[in-house]
């Protein structure tokens, strides 16, 4: 809240049982979700526009004056009409206005700068107020004028936790939030039996991330038709608690692939394949995944080339896919997020077409050793003939290059190499087997 008053001040201001603000007389903006950095930034602004936080005038200037944090108006060291033109840039920032955003420039900047001046604790200082002050740029316009009690439930798989983050906004305001996990193990849809157990009251709507057939399923039991895949409105607030969940889970590399490859989703899980061949002699084909980042040796596969003779890789690589996933479809086992591919645009059609005969459709990239290019399928949900056109994730038929320090690129290069070194060690032990009879 910015009081209406000679020299406004900027309060936090919360509602009472009766969802009245206790502050009166004020212009209010937000709400704003998270309470911490709500705190921390609206010392900041203080700070950042001199705005002064004492509740009466006083007679003589403060500590706040000698430390640089208040102009003192108090004393006359600052007017009336100069004092307001801060006041009209605090709201701004407050209200996300598009001039506003400069401010957090003028601050990488500054940072950057004593970065190279290795003055790396007043950078990170800076790093902390950027961060704070993007929470008004990203704020929520959850106060709406049908005041509805909705929850919007977020799950993540990682590994074999189900992580859980839940925002109950009740008439209009996000207030409670709720973070919750649970072992996998061996249930088929552990989303859905969350929820199940979950509810007992149902509010008045509940926007989720859970497969379409969860939600038919889930109000067909409850009799209701409260539960609802997100549109564009509610999908933002559904996506601070993503952002929300994955913070300290999951890889920062992970995260960097699914905004450099524009997916859906966080690439948690990664199986990456390769073909292994001489000549086409005792040809082969490896599968390792990756789960949050890291190797998950217990999940590589090993595939003896049974159905291609002579020297075909894309074949191969067709052949190898289309078992996988057809082996996983009949064991009802989970599906990677990303399917990663060791060789350039031939390597990914062939890919696409095994995954066209398993019968699935799945985010698909594979990555050229020479210049380190990524390639993207211009459609990961449509399998078409003719084929797609092999893009980048702007939908530019030139492969994606990313920089050699980028952590999304550094992953991508680990599955491959990881993927290569396992299918060369069985390629060499195939030979040696057949040498050896």
């Amino acid at each position: 809240a910015i009081t209406k008053e000679k020299f406004p001040r900027l309060l936090i201001a919360r509602k009472n049982s009766k969802g009245l603000f206790r502050i009166k007389n004020a212009t209010f903006f937000g709400p704003f979700v998270e309470g911490a950095k709500r705190e921390i930034s609206a010392r900041y602004l203080r700070k950042l526009f001199k705005i002064r936080i004492c509740n009466k005038l006083p007679k003589k200037e403060c500590l706040q004056y000698h430390i640089g944090n208040c102009d003192a108006p108090c004393i006359g060291k600052i007017d009336e009409s100069d004092y307001e033109l801060n006041v009209v840039a605090l709201k701004s920032v407050i209200e996300g206005r598009k001039e506003a955003k400069g401010l957090i420039v003028n601050l990488k900047e500054r940072m950057d700068s004593t970065a190279k001046t290795q003055d790396y604790e007043t950078a990170a200082k800076i790093r902390d107020q950027i961060e704070s002050l993007k929470i008004f740029f990203e704020r929520q316009r959850v106060e709406r004028i049908k005041q509805t009690d909705e929850d919007f439930v977020w799950f993540e798989r990682i590994g074999e936790i189900l992580y859980v983050q839940i925002l109950r906004s009740r008439a209009g305001v996000i207030g409670k939030t709720e973070k919750h996990s649970m072992e996998i193990k061996h249930q088929e849809d552990p989303e859905l039996i969350f929820m199940l157990q979950y509810y007992s009251e149902i509010p008045d709507h509940v926007y989720s991330n859970i497969k379409q057939a969860d939600i038919a399923e889930l109000n067909f039991i409850f009799k209701t038709i409260s539960f609802k895949k997100p549109g564009r409105e509610k999908k933002k607030v559904l996506d601070i608690a993503a952002k929300s969940l994955v913070e300290g889970k999951i890889d920062p590399a992970v995260l960097k692939l699914k905004e450099e490859l524009d997916l859906d989703s966080n690439p948690i899980i990664i199986e990456t394949f390769d073909i292994s061949t001489l000549f086409g002699e005792e040809s082969v084909g490896s599968m390792v995944r990756y789960v949050n980042g890291l190797p998950d040796k217990n999940n590589y596969r090993k595939f003896k080339i049974k159905t291609i003779e002579g020297q075909n890789d894309f074949e191969m690589m067709k052949e190898i896919v289309s078992r996988r996933y057809k082996r996983l479809i009949e064991e009802g086992a989970t599906m990677p997020d990303l399917i990663l591919i060791d060789g350039g645009a031939p390597q990914l059609h062939a890919a696409i077409d095994g995954m066209a005969l398993a019968g699935v459709r799945l985010p698909v990239a594979s990555i050229a050793k020479k210049e380190e290019e990524i390639y993207l399928p211009n459609r990961m949900e449509t399998i078409k003939i003719p084929r797609p056109a092999v893009t980048n994730s702007r939908g530019n038929r030139n492969p994606l290059k990313m920089k050699k320090n980028n952590p999304a690129l550094q992953l991508l290069q680990r599955c491959r190499d990881e993927a290569h070194r396992f299918a060369i060690g069985y390629h060499r032990l195939r030979r040696k087997k057949k040498v050896s009879e």
